[in-house]
């Protein structure tokens, strides 16, 4: 499938049902299934950009890897993103602005064709809306030097069907320690709400030759 035809798919498919728990809870952790987490009505609202271009004669998506820090999601591979602002005008804009801040790219250069499931991340009371949109024009990539500790580009082959999928032990820095299911790739670990907006994208895609 080109390009083009991938695109004009998934235009059509994010407009009908998705399969979101379903396939997230395929990439949920034995700590979070011990475990209902309700969403409370302070969720902080936030969105994620899944972004779609051709570089290198093959279909990529693109990850940040982010920074050490005192948080939750240190050192983790994440889609770019981040929190929705009052300067934002809804959720689709948030992802924009976080794509251009992250990775360097100006939000004149991204179409938005549709999004994904929300997923709700307890950790940090986080609200996730992905949205999927494509470039034409991907240009060079900049990390942003407080965040992002550098910018990966994957081949979206790797994430359709479960052939990418394992079984590993994660320890955080709070102790806790927990099997989880995830995306191996590229010589990273890409698990927790990451992996799982992967998994439903993938699953849209099922059947799909790239």
């Amino acid at each position: 499938m080109t390009f083009d035809h991938l695109i004009l798919y998934l235009q059509e498919r994010l407009q009908q049902t998705l399969p979101g728990r379903e396939a997230h809870n395929m990439m949920i952790s034995s700590a979070r299934l011990r475990e209902f987490y309700p969403i409370p009505d302070n969720a902080k609202k936030s969105s994620v950009m899944v972004l779609l271009y051709e570089k290198d004669a093959s279909i990529k998506t693109v990850f940040i890897l982010r920074t050490e820090y005192k948080g939750v999601h240190s050192n983790q591979v994440s889609f770019p993103g981040g929190g929705y602002k009052m300067s934002d005008k809804s959720l689709d804009q948030t992802a924009l602005r976080e794509t251009k801040e992250e990775i360097g790219i100006d939000s004149h250069r991204i179409q938005i064709i549709g999004g994904l499931s929300e997923l709700y991340i307890p950790p940090s009371n986080f609200l996730v809306k992905p949205f999927v949109g494509f470039t034409k024009d991907i240009g060079l990539l900049t990390p942003d030097q407080h965040e992002v500790e550098r910018i990966v580009e994957i081949d979206l082959r790797n994430f359709i069907g479960t052939h990418k999928i394992k079984m590993r032990k994660i320890r955080l820095s709070s102790g806790l320690e927990f099997d989880t299911p995830y995306y191996d790739v590229a010589n990273l670990v890409i698990w927790g709400a990451t992996a799982m907006i992967l998994r439903e994208f993938g699953q849209l895609c099922n059947g799909i030759h790239l």
